[in-house]
């Protein structure tokens, strides 16, 4: 059963990343210009990289 939790709980963490990416690319091109803006786009790449690694990994090793 632990299995099943750590790879729904995996899914769950990449699918809230993908959004919070959504969010900041969005709100780097509304601000479009600036020091923020960019800060913005770094923040939506990593969380973009983050949840493309959650929602690719495997669950972890059964332990006895």
């Amino acid at each position: 059963m632990l299995h099943r939790e750590a790879m729904s709980m995996n899914r769950a963490r990449g699918i809230v990343l993908l959004a919070a990416a959504a969010l900041a690319l969005w709100k780097g091109w509304m601000i479009h210009r600036g020091q923020m803006a960019v800060v913005a786009y770094l923040l939506g790449v990593l969380a973009l990289a983050l949840s493309i690694w959650h929602l690719t990994r495997r669950a972890p090793a059964k332990r006895i």
